[in-house]
């Protein structure tokens, strides 16, 4: 759902737009660092291969860039929006559209059958078969998924659409196959996609061959950025309401952080303030929280590891309706 043009033009006319254009030139520099110029150094200053570590750490503040795009808030231009997106998707790496209708996919279906990792129903299966699924995903699974879509997009269209019609559906909307037919799977979308997918995969095999017998780092590298990616995916979700037949699909919480590091991955924690307003960019969530909204919130570490708790029960969580039910009472 497309926001009122009044609120689309505020949020346009907010958007930092030296700024992000100058993190998008840092972040093109570093997976370039990462990708080429390292290896390239490293038989002459092997000591190099420490730069790995702060690069990983970035991991989070250049998928909050990328999330911007994502939401068509990284520049006014929808055009130069969608180049740096695409730019800083190559070097992720995974389609940019891929990670564009994923992310958008989980604001429509968030706490949906479809859209909660950490649930399972023990009519249907054992808490020990669901951790098995479960915690891959939660500390590598997610990004190499993303980064699977590299030769997923390569794959017969009618095939990808078998797929997603074995998802669960849920009532009141769409099914996830009918989203993917006529938003991805288009052939203007699926060229694109099939582009980027051929510039990371050639930037992957370059970088192989030149990282040579230390691709190790590379592969070190890789994994670090996997586990941040899909370690901090569903922490703003875990364990929160379940979605019910006519409520909304914005269950998310906060992550408390001082305002420096809350800056410092484009105030990312503000994940409730997002999904209730997910036009807004990065700058504008701090105002846009409610009074002492973010001094409730658990404190983000905890937020993170809270999720080692492993699978919940379908029956445990609440649904979105109920809980909304008892505050009013």
């Amino acid at each position: 759902m497309e926001p009122p043009a009044s609120v689309a033009e505020t949020s346009r006319a907010a958007i930092p737009r030296r700024r992000n254009l100058l993190l998008v030139a840092v972040f093109v520099l570093l997976n370039l660092w990462l990708w080429i110029v390292l290896p390239l150094l490293l038989p002459r200053a092997p000591w190099l291969g420490w730069s790995l570590l702060p690069l990983v750490l970035t991991t989070t503040t250049g998928w909050s860039l990328l999330h911007e795009g994502i939401h068509a808030v990284l520049h006014p231009d929808r055009r130069v929006n969608d180049a740096c997106s695409r730019l800083l998707a190559i070097g992720f790496p995974a389609p940019f559209a891929v990670l564009r209708f994923g992310h958008l996919k989980h604001h429509q279906f968030n706490r949906t059958a479809i859209d909660r990792s950490e649930v399972f129903d023990p009519g249907k299966t054992t808490r020990l078969r669901a951790a098995l699924r479960y915690y891959p995903q939660l500390l590598i699974g997610l990004y190499l998924g993303e980064v699977a879509a590299l030769l997923l997009v390569w794959l017969p269209p009618a095939w990808l659409l078998a797929w997603a019609r074995r998802l669960p559906t849920q009532p009141g909307l769409p099914s996830l196959a009918q989203s993917l037919q006529r938003q991805l799977l288009r052939a203007p979308v699926l060229r694109d996609m099939r582009r980027d997918s051929l510039a990371s995969l050639l930037l992957i095999a370059l970088s192989v061959v030149l990282y040579a017998a230390q691709v190790w780092m590379l592969a070190l590298a890789l994994l670090g950025r996997g586990l941040f990616i899909s370690l901090t995916d569903n922490a703003y979700h875990y364990a929160t309401p379940l979605h019910a037949p006519g409520d909304d699909v914005r269950q998310a919480r906060n992550l408390r952080l001082p305002h420096w590091a809350s800056a410092l991955i484009l105030h990312f924690n503000y994940h409730a303030v997002h999904h209730r307003q997910p036009s807004l960019p990065w700058p504008a969530l701090p105002a846009a929280a409610q009074a002492g909204e973010l001094a409730a919130a658990p404190p983000y570490a905890s937020g993170l590891l809270r999720q080692l708790r492993g699978p919940i029960a379908l029956h445990a969580l609440p649904r979105a309706a109920s809980e909304a039910a008892s505050r009013h009472c």
